[in-house]
């Protein structure tokens, strides 16, 4: 799909004053991107909207988006000449079916723009759980001195399920500690980093081996509740889990039991499901967890950088007719 020069490549940035600042492009943050990607810059202009405030008048003559929030059933009568949507976000589980996407639109994510602040993360998570954090952190809440002595990762195991780019990040830093990687990925594909690269329906193979498990894999309708009961009675005594993706990949009620029950010695988990959890959630008081509200993975000085970086470098490609990076496939839901 070439691109025909002519009229400006029309730019709408489409945003929500109800969300969090890392998912709200500044204008600040654009024009430094403009001066970043100056070849890009010459060829578009761009509207700013707020809550929808000129988003009518907008995207009828949008070939492009940037968004988190937006009227997506109603988009391809909104927005007749768009071409690309740009979503602030590295899922689109969120805005599941994906039968609104209307013919000739091409959805992308921002699938890497998390990487560094997340494998950092991912990182601080598996010494939290090898050094028991949960654990000791429930002890201080009971009032107990609870003195658990542990090792280094070194030597240790480390499984992850869904070795995307965040999944290879942790994977680099896992070696830097001296662990044995292994991982599931849906092409199969080895990665650098990753001692054993196997396809998803290996995981039950390889829950037994690990004495960490990462999950980061999509949340597809195929991927609810991947880690339920019996995921976690295949996983060793005293291992311990993290989930840094979407809360929707793990039953609630089996982690809870696997924790209570002491076959995990801990878990940090970043989601919940559901998300964010009610105040009648049962599972607050889960012994042995340690739960953030969602804050691991997003850098909130240059996560919409790096978004737009990676949109204007798509954006580049787009007129000279190459193929797209992210791109969301609609039949797999991610």
């Amino acid at each position: 799909m070439a691109y025909t020069k002519g009229q400006p490549l029309h730019i709408h940035i489409e945003n929500a004053s109800t969300l969090m600042p890392v998912f709200i492009v500044r204008p600040d943050q654009y024009d430094r991107a403009l001066t970043r990607h100056p070849d890009v810059a010459e060829r578009i202009r761009t509207t700013w909207g707020r809550d929808q405030d000129i988003y009518a008048q907008a995207a009828r003559t949008a070939d492009a988006m940037i968004t988190y929030r937006f009227p997506h059933k109603t988009l391809a009568a909104d927005a007749p000449n768009l071409k690309l949507l740009q979503v602030l976000g590295a899922g689109v589980d969120y805005l599941l079916p994906l039968d609104w996407v209307p013919q000739g639109v091409t959805v992308l994510t921002n699938s890497g723009a998390h990487v560094p602040k997340a494998a950092q993360s991912a990182l601080m998570a598996m010494l939290m759980v090898n050094g028991r954090l949960p654990q000791l952190a429930t002890s201080q809440r009971q009032r107990k001195w609870n003195r658990i002595f542990t090792s280094t990762l070194e030597g240790k195991t480390l499984l992850i399920v869904g070795v995307g780019a965040i999944g290879a990040g942790a994977a680099e830093y896992a070696k830097q500690f001296g662990m044995t990687v292994i991982g599931t990925r849906r092409s199969g594909q080895p990665q650098p980093h990753v001692d054993e690269i196997h396809r998803p329906e290996a995981l039950h193979s390889l829950l037994p081996r690990a004495d960490i498990v990462l999950v980061n894999t999509a949340l597809t309708p195929e991927t609810k509740f991947i880690m339920g009961a019996r995921e976690f009675a295949l996983m060793k005594q005293g291992a311990g889990f993290i989930n840094m993706s979407r809360g929707g990949l793990v039953d609630p009620a089996a982690l809870d039991a696997a924790l209570r029950s002491g076959h995990l010695s801990g878990a940090v988990i970043d989601v919940t499901y559901p998300e964010p959890p009610p105040e009648d959630w049962p599972y607050w008081d889960t012994p042995n967890l340690i739960i953030t509200p969602h804050v691991l993975s997003d850098d909130i000085d240059n996560y919409v950088p790096r978004t737009l970086d990676l949109f204007f470098d798509n954006i580049r490609s787009f007129f000279d007719g190459k193929p797209l990076t992210n791109r969301v496939d609609l039949g797999r839901n991610y």
